[in-house]
């Protein structure tokens, strides 16, 4: 009788542990992108987009994975972030368990932060041109912007700047500050930049802009003959900043060089604001916390 008891309270006990190692295996997050291993959708930071909400972004990259972008599997709950560093806080804490951003960003931060890993959702193989945004009444601005852009590619100006603040920047080490050349007499040009996208868009934690941003706004304020003047603005402020004549120009906005189209031309260009060519382009990847 006292053997079967205590076989009983045995495999009870068992039981008990196999359960809650199951619970607390379902509060994780799966490391290869987008599955959950609760079974619900993962939780997604992005930073604020321009034109699509949170909900048209969930529903996209849905359609994305029926049209065999990636398993259709990987689903995910997206939240909007005003910038990257109170993603990454998100991201640490738990309030989100994977973050979206670019290659370059993400072999960045994880340079920075060993607990970081990236996932498999790399293999989307989802692309974003970077663009300077204008308004569209700024016709003759625009042509410049063009010009300028197009100059630097033709000569390679653009690809000396990519390879030197961003491919390569040593790990771990912030891009060096680069100065803005101001002449005497030249109008002005205010630039709104998010300060906090390295090592595409960065201001130092001193206030002086650094890296690939500044280097190619440097460049076109010498062939535009602009002095250009730095103003730094959350993500989701860029619109706003721009509609209402704070700035002249917002830095970066996305268009989608998706393989498949999926994702609409306007992706990041509200009403109103026009885009320039691409300077950059790089592939959308998901980092998240190692296990």
């Amino acid at each position: 009788m006292n053997m079967k008891l205590g076989l009983k309270k045995t495999v009870g006990l068992l039981m008990s542990c196999l359960l809650a190692g199951a619970v607390l295996t379902g509060c994780g997050t799966s490391g290869d992108g987008g599955k959950s291993s609760d079974g619900g959708p993962v939780k997604l930071g992005m930073l604020k987009n321009m034109n699509i909400s949170e909900q048209r972004q969930e529903e996209l990259l849905k359609e994305a994975g029926k049209r065999g972008n990636f398993p259709s599997n990987m689903r995910f709950s997206i939240t909007y972030y005003e910038n990257l560093n109170s993603m990454q806080m998100g991201l640490e804490s738990t309030s989100i368990q994977e973050l979206s951003t670019y290659q370059c960003v993400a072999d960045y931060l994880m340079a920075k932060n060993d607990k970081f890993t990236q996932t498999e959702f790399r293999k989307s193989k989802l692309e974003d041109g970077f663009c300077c945004a204008l308004r569209e009444d700024d016709k003759a601005l625009l042509e410049e912007f063009n010009a300028a852009i197009k100059g630097m590619k033709d000569d390679g100006t653009l690809d000396k700047l990519v390879q030197e603040y961003i491919k390569n920047v040593k790990a771990g080490e912030e891009p060096p500050a680069v100065p803005l050349e101001t002449v005497e007499g030249r109008p002005a040009l205010k630039v709104a930049v998010t300060g906090d996208l390295p090592p595409i868009d960065l201001v130092l934690a001193n206030g002086k802009p650094a890296g690939f941003n500044t280097a190619v706004l440097a460049e076109i304020g010498k062939r535009l003959k602009r002095n250009i003047e730095i103003v730094q603005v959350d993500s989701g402020a860029r619109a706003a900043a721009l509609s209402s004549k704070k700035v002249d120009v917002i830095f970066w906005a996305v268009i989608p060089e998706d393989t498949f189209k999926i994702r609409p031309a306007d992706f990041d260009c509200p009403q109103g604001v026009k885009t320039t060519v691409p300077y950059y382009k790089d592939e959308i990847v998901h980092i998240t916390v190692k296990k």
